[in-house]
């Protein structure tokens, strides 16, 4: 069993994504919230805005423009460095660009990049000091209006950096550093979250398979994604560590099944089905016909770019497809403009329109809203 591609899955968690649908419907999505932005104040034009400056990004990104997508966030975040200090809801907004810089780099396996960014926003922020962010000196000092905005702001960005930051590293297999990160920062707790997977696949990585069966016996499972996790990290360490894992693969293929479909949670639900399928044996047991028909037909019904794109680069899946599902994940994969290399004219010409839109109203708006 190659447990390299499986492990780089997790950490595990179920969060809600954006979906992927044809990126036709994406840019007019962007475009009718710039337009929108443009029809509200206040505090609601703000926060129309930066999701359609944020969401014409993911796009670019995704279609494998990220010299473009970079740019958009560095002139968004611009924006907001003309109107300090800020309010708490608007300092978040302010700091939702240079967190989308270090995704972009985490796409592009930079993680160690992504984390140095992360890491230095965070402690900026914290100690309210000027620091270089992205090329950029910030002046954090005097980012926030309050000393109570800065505490909630601070708050907020802990969160943000856990999760990030433990993605970060452990999207390239850097466990042991993933572990002190979260140790760092209170991040692991007892339920089976970020900090949690990352303390057992720690020790897991260092071929301690008996300490990590005992902090996965010792954690605590409240939703069934949970269950459902704890039974792929339970086979995953009883192999690594040559103990017996039939009854452990049976219970793991069973509470997959079990779950419920969640669209907001598609993405995960494929990552979790893929990882429970190759722990399983993949195409040597009996169990992935099984897994992959739930899976494939959840991921077909969907026409969801993200969830197609997962399935057809995975080999020993692509096996399990007949030729009406492989062409349906193909025309989702297509037609959501995934990894392009381009944009249609057309299409770019919206979606600059609709960072013009919302860059002019987020400025408008922060002239009488920036403080609140």
């Amino acid at each position: 069993m190659h447990v390299e591609p499986i492990t780089r899955r997790f950490p595990l968690v179920a969060r809600p994504r954006p979906a992927c649908p044809p990126l036709t419907e994406r840019v007019r999505e962007v475009s009718e919230l710039a337009r929108t932005a443009a029809e509200k104040t206040d505090a609601a034009a703000l926060s129309t805005a930066a999701a359609a400056h944020n969401r014409a990004a993911l796009i670019a990104s995704d279609c494998g423009l990220a010299d473009l997508a970079r740019s958009w966030c560095r002139q968004q975040l611009d924006v907001y460095l003309r109107a300090l200090p800020l309010g708490v809801q608007v300092a978040k907004h302010a700091l939702e660009p240079v967190i989308n810089l270090a995704r972009l780099s985490i796409r592009e396996g930079d993680g160690h990049g992504a984390y140095q960014l992360l890491d230095t926003l965070h402690q900026a922020v914290t100690t309210r000091t000027t620091s270089a962010i992205d090329g950029r000196r910030v002046p954090f000092g005097e980012f926030c209006v309050s000393d109570a905005d800065h505490r909630t702001l601070c708050q907020w960005l802990w969160a943000v950096f856990l999760a990030e930051g433990t993605r970060a590293l452990a999207g390239g297999g850097h466990w042991t550093q993933a572990l002190g990160h979260v140790g760092k920062h209170g991040g692991i707790g007892q339920r089976l979250l970020d900090g949690r997977q990352v303390a057992i696949l720690a020790r897991w990585s260092t071929g301690d398979c008996d300490s990590a069966l005992a902090a996965l016996d010792n954690s605590t499972a409240s939703e069934p994604w949970e269950h459902a996790v704890a039974a792929c990290l339970a086979v995953l360490c009883r192999r690594s560590g040559s103990y017996p894992a039939e009854s452990s693969v049976s219970t793991m293929v069973d509470r997959y099944l079990a779950l419920e479909p969640e669209p907001p949670l598609l993405v995960f639900r494929v990552r979790l089905g893929m990882t429970t399928f190759d722990l399983a044996g993949g195409t040597d047991y009996s169990a992935a016909a099984q897994i992959a028909t739930q899976l494939v037909r959840e991921v077909v019904a969907s026409g969801d770019g993200y969830a197609a794109r997962e399935v057809l680069t995975h080999q020993e899946l692509r096996a399990w497809l007949g030729e009406a599902s492989e062409q349906a994940l193909a025309e989702s994969a297509r037609s959501s403009g995934l990894g392009r290399g381009a944009l249609p004219d057309r299409l770019l010409a919206t979606l600059l329109t609709a960072v013009k839109t919302s860059e002019a109203v987020t400025a408008r708006n922060l002239a009488v809203t920036a403080h609140v």
